[in-house]
């Protein structure tokens, strides 16, 4: 009986261990927690996708790291011209756009000409996703699914609901992507997208 104890142990082990790493395989994808080297070049358009405010605290990010960059959250496709680089700070805000002149599905194509554009030009578009739990609704995914196909690279919160949808997304476009827990980690990977 002792003979077999350590092989009916190894077989216990496997029965557990082969069901969960099963399971765990479909929905793992590689993050990274900076990029190992820049993909994008300054002067820099922020600007929003779905007129939320979070834009305005990508602009202070970027002046705290030093970076040339604009605040233009009603930037057009026709504003490339100036930038090397776009970040899109997604997430719906009925209030913000109201400020506007556009409705939701304006916004919606501004949002998706100009990706187009930076990718037909050659200019690095970085996605950043704040939304979180409090904007994270069909709207906000709207905008996330028509720009995200077009960027370089994507930094989001890891307490996303649709993460499985996310990944998907990034997986079929070989998107690296970031996650971080809170606002101000964004600082070292959007650093080292730049140098």
């Amino acid at each position: 009986m002792k003979k077999f104890l350590p092989a009916f142990v190894c077989f216990c082990l496997a029965l557990i261990l082969v069901p969960i790493s099963i399971g765990s395989t479909t929905s793992k994808i590689n993050t990274y927690p900076n990029l190992p080297a820049p993909i994008a070049q300054e002067r820099i358009l922020i600007t929003s996708a779905g007129q939320a405010v979070e834009g305005a605290i990508m602009q202070s990010i970027a002046e705290n790291l030093n970076l040339e960059a604009d605040y233009r959250p009603r930037a057009l496709d026709t504003d490339l011209y100036e930038y090397k680089s776009v970040v899109i700070v997604v997430g719906y805000s009925k209030n913000g756009l109201a400020q506007t002149v556009r409705n939701f599905q304006e916004e919606l194509s501004r949002s998706k000409h100009l990706v187009q554009e930076a990718e037909a030009n050659g200019i690095s578009v970085i996605v950043v996703d704040f939304s979180g739990s409090l904007r994270n609704d069909s709207t906000t995914w709207k905008l996330l699914e028509e720009v995200i196909p077009h960027c370089t690279y994507y930094i989001g919160f890891s307490h996303t609901k649709k993460m499985d949808k996310l990944h998907a997304i990034v997986k079929e476009h070989h998107i690296p992507i970031t996650l971080i827990d809170q606002i101000m980690d964004i600082e070292v990977p959007f650093n080292s997208a730049y140098r």
